[in-house]
């Protein structure tokens, strides 16, 4: 799937936009601009103990990672997901990033955080690589 398709199927109008998604694929929380790690922890806690709202079922997609694997949405169940769509050369894409790590360093297995460049400019694999390459666990 072409990755820019995500950015219409979640109507992320501006990057980066942030989707997180509960254990049962329930979207509880989903917001443009860049975040902080202290903006987030509500939303994932309550998504975590299964105390969240829910905003809607979340769209299923399914992309080929940089280790060349297929990843599904909907195979995540169980987990919660937080959904990044971003893109290279956005200054909030790369400012938000580092929350993102702050994230999964204290909330490790227990969340999944998938980034999707979606930008439209036409970066290669290597461009997101040498732009976030000390954030992509691959």
């Amino acid at each position: 799937m072409d990755t820019a398709n995500i950015r219409y199927m979640y109507s992320a109008n501006g990057i980066p936009t942030l989707v997180i998604i509960d254990r049962e694929g329930e979207v509880i929380y989903y917001n443009q601009g860049a975040h902080s790690k202290d903006q987030l922890m509500p939303y994932i806690d309550s998504a975590l103990k299964g105390t969240a709202e829910s905003l809607g079922q979340s769209i299923d997609f399914t992309v080929s990672t940089f280790n060349n694997e297929e990843f599904t949405l909907s195979n995540c169940r169980g987990k919660v997901v937080l959904l990044d769509i971003m893109g290279v050369g956005c200054y909030p894409c790369e400012m938000q990033m580092p929350e993102l790590q702050k994230i999964k360093i204290e909330k490790g297995d227990e969340i999944i955080i998938l980034s999707i460049d979606t930008y439209y400019s036409g970066e290669t694999k290597e461009d997101v690589i040498e732009t976030y390459g000390e954030y992509i666990l691959r």
